[in-house]
């Protein structure tokens, strides 16, 4: 195919000393790092009634490996686990990989036919769980006929059939060569499976390759150089963000994992770590939005309110001209770096309140982000960065610290090319891609053609200065009645960032006369907004007007930088968020179009009658 707006990113510099990013694959980083930052924290709960050393993971990882050895895990084996994000779960997932297996994991929430679907299609013979899941794992082994030989319990004793961890780890056989089999493995062994969100159809498993993970770290780590000394790991290892920004990263500078099994513990987890880099999708960082808002709010002197109010309206001017590209002119003086200064020291308690004082960088990508959301954080003092990837192209376009454009998704990360199709379909192609969708040759020809080149199916626009900003996805743009063709995503975010009390919007007008609109509300903003305003506590805050007024303005803010057929003209506003992996939201909180439309027809027939 012809090349003319390929856009590269410098080649990563080569690598001369040894040093985890150095490795070849998973499993040496993992051991150079063992060997240089053994005595440090490597594997903690939240409150640290947990901890081990780096010298300690490694430990424990080898007698799990010989344990599993034992169980039969050979090279090129895949290992199914449905677990939390706990610290056995973490040391089975290396240990795994030091056989030379290929782990992969299920999301805690998926049902018995997913369960067995994931486990049936990837082949696994063994499946690792805790006890809370061990009925449904079983129920899945059996509909499948019982193909899985062994079922390891990471939180529990042996159970029947099933075998505590403790025991997988005290019965390493003598003929074990630990080392032997871990340097064994090879750059392009595969490390690891990564189902697909199955948005339209059962998901895919996605191949990585040692090759895979360790271009994906040499170019994080080039790109955005912060020794992160602290990372939380609390999305889920079935995910490409949780195994990058967990297990994976945390390799490279010998961080300390403070793992968070629970969801709703991350704001405890925060607060315990107070991590130095934090990787998550939009909808905790808007929930962390609210809770600055909240101590602002909160503050009992009218002065200091003031002062915090004055100091947020000052640092979001700063953040919209300081961005490079902004258009927005504004004469920096020395008066007003003072007041910044002074407002940057107001807003540092509030951060250690919420254990955000320490974040070198907060990245946040994964789903569309409103820019005002990005913008706020800069104004309270989090450099925050939007960045973009898929599991078939791992976390591949970053904004970097000293080079940004809010509203994008960032530049290429180093080794990456990037290109648009004719259709204007983002295309990448460097050594972060994904091998291939497992057992599936014609899928994986339709996403990766001839010269390498993923087709990401997100259609998007590269800037003079190699910006990305995606627009849709290629299969989500929807035309009205008119045959006028119009992005939901594009008019989603354009009302998403108007109003914190909007937890999402969904975008109606296949074939309609006009766009209407589903909204949700975020329950800790309308809490917040219902303090604020003096407002009679009610039990369904859907129905508050003063609520609805807010919405409506919000909308309205939106539709002003509209085009005329993409503006909402009506809305409902249908519950509190949804979450994910519900009816609503796949496991990685990507709306499910289909089934929204499908559970909410009635409301969306109201709005066009």
């Amino acid at each position: 195919m012809a090349e003319p707006t390929i856009v590269s990113a410098t080649a990563p510099a080569p690598l001369t000393e040894r040093t985890p990013v150095s490795a070849a694959t998973l499993v040496e980083a993992f051991q150079l790092n063992a060997e240089q930052n053994g005595g440090r924290p490597g594997l903690r709960t939240i409150g640290g009634s947990v901890e081990l050393t780096w010298a300690e993971v490694a430990g424990r990882v080898e007698a799990i490996a010989g344990g599993l050895w034992g169980l039969g895990v050979r090279k090129g084996d895949t290992v199914a686990i449905l677990a939390t994000n706990s610290v056995e779960n973490h040391l089975v997932d290396y240990a795994i990989a030091h056989l030379g297996g290929i782990p992969f994991g299920i999301f805690n929430s998926s049902s018995k036919e997913q369960i067995a679907y994931q486990i049936g299609f990837g082949g696994a013979r063994l499946v690792v769980t805790e006890r809370q899941f061990l009925d449904k794992v079983r129920a899945a082994c059996t509909s499948l006929g019982d193909p899985v030989v062994h079922v390891v319990v990471l939180d529990d004793v042996s159970i029947g059939a099933a075998i505590g961890l403790a025991e997988v780890e005290e019965s390493v056989r003598p003929d074990f060569d630990f080392e032997a089999t871990w340097r064994a493995v090879g750059v392009d062994d595969l490390q690891c499976l990564i189902y697909t969100s199955g948005t339209t159809g059962p998901p895919k498993a996605v191949e990585w390759s040692n090759r895979t993970v360790m271009a994906q770290l040499r170019g994080l780590d080039e790109a955005i150089p912060v020794p992160a000394n602290n990372v939380i790991s609390f999305l889920p290892l079935a995910h490409a963000g949780g195994r990058v920004n967990g297990p994976y990263s945390a390799l490279v500078h010998g961080a300390a994992i403070t793992v968070c099994p629970v969801m709703n513990d991350v704001p405890l987890a925060l607060v315990d770590a107070r991590p130095d880099a934090l990787f998550s999708s939009p909808r905790l960082f808007e929930k962390l939005q609210v809770a600055i808002d909240g101590l602002i709010d909160s503050e009992p002197d009218e002065i200091a309110r003031a002062s915090l109010r004055s100091a947020l309206d000052l640092g979001l001017r700063m953040s919209q001209a300081d961005e490079q590209g902004s258009a927005t002119s504004f004469e920096m003086t020395e008066e007003l770096r003072r007041d910044r200064s002074t407002g940057l020291a107001l807003f540092h308690p509030l951060l250690q309140e919420l254990g955000l004082e320490n974040l070198a960088v907060a990245i946040i990508g994964g789903a569309p982000v409103a820019a005002d959301v990005v913008h706020y954080f800069r104004a309270v003092g989090v450099p925050m960065l939007e960045a973009y990837g898929a599991t078939e192209t791992s976390l591949n376009v970053f904004n970097l610290i000293d080079e940004f454009k809010t509203g994008t998704a960032g530049k290429a990360l180093p080794g990456v090319e990037l290109t648009l199709g004719p259709d204007n379909e983002l295309l990448a192609r460097s050594d972060m891609n994904m091998v291939g969708y497992r057992n599936e040759p014609e899928k994986t020809a339709e996403t990766i053609d001839a010269d390498g080149w993923v087709h990401t199916g997100d259609i998007a626009t590269i800037d003079a200065d190699g910006f990305v900003k995606i627009v849709d996805r290629k299969k989500e743009i929807m035309i009205n009645s008119a045959g006028k063709n119009m992005s939901p995503a594009n008019i989603e975010m354009a009302v998403l960032g108007q109003s914190t009390l909007i937890g999402q919007v969904v975008a109606i007008g296949e074939g309609r006369r006009y766009v209407t609109a589903l909204v949700t509300l975020d329950t800790g903003a309308v809490s917040s907004f219902v303090t604020r305003k003096d407002l009679t506590p009610s039990d369904d805050y859907t129905q508050l007007d003063e609520v609805r007024a807010e919405v409506a303005r919000a909308i309205d803010r939106g539709n002003a930088v509209l085009n005329s057929n993409e503006q909402i003209e009506k809305f409902e506003i249908v519950s509190t968020a949804w979450i994910a992996d519900s009816d609503e939201l796949t496991p990685t909180a990507k709306l499910k179009r289909r089934a929204i439309h499908a559970k909410y027809s009635k409301n969306i027939d109201r709005l066009y009658s």
